[in-house]
């Protein structure tokens, strides 16, 4: 029985690894030539970067992926740039942490990583202050903010982030000059969801940049921050 799982899983492997391939088209060069990566671009194409999405439906992905496997795709310290918005509360907090240490690896020196989540504590003020409107029947409580849709299976929302929680992680990773950016402009010229303000008309994203610095390593511990 055990011998016929490490099969399967094997199997299940090597199927995603061929989806994977087949699905990347219109660059010939192949991956090394991208230095750019736009992940869980859902809809969105952004010019000039490699977007990139774990669900077949993303009409705007050039690469199909488990975003937990880029390393299969990518070479450490090939990568001048970063961005995911809205990507990270999908995944556990084990997993974000993961990725975390995952991008700087594949960053080179100087690289810039870009984040947007929602905001932990943006989202608690604004309920706070329009709290009648969440005691008011058929409102509910932002589960779609804090939840997420829910219409997919890659569409949960399994934790969360405010600025001091997100830096301590990003600087565990070993990234460096941590900041919060403004909404607008935005810094790719598009229009995604860390641009989301509605219903209230206040934006609701935490957007961070860091760098990969030439003087800083990362935590080489594989465990995961606990859960408090």
């Amino acid at each position: 029985m055990i011998k016929m799982l490490h099969r399967w899983r094997e199997a299940r492997r090597r199927i995603h690894l061929y989806l994977d391939t087949h699905r990347f088209r219109g660059h010939p060069a192949g991956l090394a030539q991208h230095t750019r990566l736009h992940l869980g671009c859902g809809p969105v194409c952004v010019e000039g970067y490699l977007n990139i999405d774990a669900s077949y439906g993303a009409k705007a992905a050039d690469l199909v992926c488990d975003l937990m496997a880029l390393d299969r795709y990518f070479s450490p310290g090939s990568i001048d740039s970063i961005y995911a918005c809205h990507v990270l509360e999908h995944f556990s907090t084990e997993e974000a942490q993961t990725l975390m240490r995952r991008f700087w690896t594949l960053l080179a020196v100087g690289g810039e990583l870009r984040l947007s989540v929602p905001d932990l504590d943006r989202i608690v003020r604004i309920y706070a202050k329009n709290w009648e409107h969440f005691q008011t029947p058929g409102n509910s409580p932002w589960v779609g903010l804090i939840y997420g849709g829910q219409g997919t299976p890659y569409d949960y929302h399994k934790t969360g982030f405010n600025f001091c929680w997100m830096k301590y992680l990003l600087e565990k990773a070993g990234f460096s000059h941590i900041e919060e950016y403004s909404h607008v402009p935005h810094p790719l010229g598009i229009v995604d969801a860390s641009l989301a303000k509605e219903p209230f008309g206040e934006y609701l994203s935490l957007n961070v940049r860091a760098t990969k610095s030439p003087h800083r390593s990362r935590d080489l511990s594989d465990r995961a921050e606990p859960v408090s």
